[in-house]
């Protein structure tokens, strides 16, 4: 990827010491929930200028012009690739498809010389940050650790004493950016989000915001209006948030009362791409959720999913990452999206 300039939206939203205190209770359940293994790919060269780049998906790129720049250039450019432009993100990135014959390198390597260009990069794959699917609480150790699974007794997030603090809020929204959720799970349906301003199953954009029956979230995988789960990824992710608790039924979430939004940009294989990742933010942006859930990661530096993320900055819009399952330094080996230096 390189890039001579970014710009960011504006706008703003306030932020209560109750929201901070169930975000923090969403921040511990990420953190319990990312154990296992990763699949979650090592950049080599992802900022464009080494030798390789990091996964990515081929005959496609991400890139963003300068404010100056006319639509002849525009069009000049993408002649220049035979690429078709597939859609335009918020922030004023677009997705493009490369023509034949046309590499992601050469393309990016085309883009660097025009002065118009503000960032080209890879769309890289993108996969979920593993987890165990496992629904009895008695092994959630991470919520109340008595060394059950023959670890440290009480090296938990104390869940059982933030409970007689919280137990959450469903004005709390939180959008689930990962493989969708089962909106129609036992210890999940209560929870779930459905959009006030959407009539379902009738074909129509109800609410006008560009997204069909988006009742309770959106798939961005298939393009349509059903987020539901078909990996399972997202709603174990979904259950430590907020699994509906003293239910009798399951496991007991961080949050036993919160609102979730199923944003599903991985596949059932669990991959995915910056393009769908950048199309769940600016959902969540758009929508006004209170924050994200990301438990996935992989590729480079991506300019265009920075952007994304930091006009959720600004909207004072969290964006809880996990930090991977590498077992390693990420000061030293940046996992992405977790190392973005953003404040949210």
């Amino acid at each position: 990827m390189f890039m001579s300039g970014t710009s960011h939206p504006a706008g703003g939203l306030g932020m209560s010491r109750a929201r901070l205190t169930l975000l923090s209770l969403i921040l511990m359940a990420l953190v319990a929930a990312t154990v296992g293994g990763s699949f979650s790919p090592a950049a080599t060269g992802g900022n464009g200028n080494g030798p390789a780049l990091a996964p990515h998906v081929d005959g496609e790129i991400l890139i963003k012009f300068h404010p100056h720049a006319r639509g002849l250039h525009r069009a000049s450019a993408q002649a220049q690739l035979n690429a078709a432009r597939v859609r335009g993100f918020r922030t004023g990135a677009e997705h493009w498809r490369l023509g034949p014959g046309v590499t992601v390198a050469q393309a990016l390597e085309r883009m660097k010389r025009n002065p118009l260009v503000a960032y080209a990069e890879p769309n890289y794959i993108i996969t979920a940050d593993v987890v165990p699917n496992d629904p009895r609480f008695s092994e959630l150790y991470g919520l109340i650790n008595t060394g059950q699974t023959g670890g440290t007794a009480d090296a938990d997030i104390d869940a059982d004493m933030a409970w007689g603090i919280s137990r959450g809020s469903r004005d709390v929204i939180v959008g689930v950016i990962d493989t969708g959720v089962d909106y129609n799970h036992p210890d999940l349906a209560a929870n779930i989000w459905t959009n006030p301003g959407e009539t379902p199953g009738n074909n129509v954009d109800d609410d006008n915001n560009g997204f069909v029956d988006d009742v309770h979230g959106y798939d961005f995988v298939n393009n349509d209006g059903d987020p539901l789960d078909d990996n399972g990824h997202g709603t174990h992710v979904s259950g430590t948030i907020g699994g509906v608790g003293n239910n009798g039924v399951g496991v007991a979430g961080v949050n036993w009362e919160v609102t979730i939004v199923g944003l599903k940009f991985l596949s059932a294989g669990g991959s995915g791409s910056t393009e769908g990742a950048v199309r769940a933010v600016d959902y969540s942006n758009m929508m006004g959720v209170s924050l994200t859930s990301n438990s996935w990661g992989g590729g480079g530096f991506s300019q265009t999913l920075y952007d994304a993320i930091a006009a959720a900055n600004v909207l004072e819009i969290p964006f809880v990452a996990a930090a991977g399952n590498n077992g390693t330094n990420n000061d030293t080996s940046p996992h992405y999206p977790s190392n973005y230096y953003l404040a949210n």
